[in-house]
């Protein structure tokens, strides 16, 4: 039985990312790990960590304060995230980011962000009205996300207002838009090092027979079975 552990301080707007996993792994065992908890307990007992989507990660962490009158901030999840990331490096725990969790993870192993897409000449990549904004990914050969998924080029849902400036240095770009913006993350040097896929679409949030989704969730599960 698979047990994961989901970063948030708002438990009721993940809903998703709970039903998408248990449909999946109908067994798994799927726990919020929340501020104030101990990171290192948690995820002791934890086989993998998936970071969801939310708020965004303060500029102050990659150096850019005069950057913060752009975001949305949770100070109390940023600390978690963080604190978890480096559990789950030290420990090898395996490791599934979505949307703002791309953007943590970047940040988190030395990389910075675009705080406003639209502010930078960025457009297509945010919400307009309450629906998700589509559009096409191209996917690097030879990436572990090429592997997953056997795709070269594929569309995607889009609902975020951030995006990836400098790639942290252990990270590579596994799949990009037609503007250029990083739209995947993994290891750049995966040998030895746990499973690690950073997405900015929503897996969760696509139909189920979409070739970018439940691939992806499945090759998660999978990574937490082989350890």
């Amino acid at each position: 039985m698979p047990r994961i552990a989901l970063t948030s301080t708002r438990p009721e707007e993940h809903g998703n990312y709970v039903r998408w996993l248990r449909r999946l792994a109908p067994e798994a065992e799927i726990r919020f790990l929340t501020p104030g908890e101990d990171v290192a307990e948690v995820l002791g007992r934890s086989d993998g960590l998936l970071l969801p989507g939310g708020g965004d990660p303060d500029p102050l962490l990659y150096g850019h304060e005069e950057l913060r009158p752009l975001c949305s901030i949770d100070d109390a999840r940023d600390a978690l995230e963080l604190a978890a990331i480096r559990h789950a490096v030290g420990s090898g725990l395996p490791m599934l980011g979505i949307c703002r969790g791309l953007q943590i993870m970047n940040v988190a192993l030395g990389g910075t962000l675009i705080a406003d897409l639209p502010q930078a000449g960025y457009d297509g990549h945010h919400r307009i009205t309450d629906e998700d904004r589509v559009h096409d990914v191209s996917i690097e050969t030879g990436s572990m996300l090429e592997k997953i998924t056997g795709e070269r080029q594929g569309w995607v849902n889009s609902a975020h207002h951030q995006g990836v400036d400098i790639v942290a240095p252990r990270l590579s770009v596994a799949a990009r838009s037609a503007d250029g913006l990083a739209e995947a993350l993994e290891w750049k040097s995966p040998v030895g090092k746990p499973f690690l896929l950073c997405l900015h679409w929503h897996p969760e949030r696509l139909p189920d027979a979409h070739p970018l989704a439940d691939c992806i969730g499945e090759a998660f599960l999978s990574s937490l079975a082989s350890r």
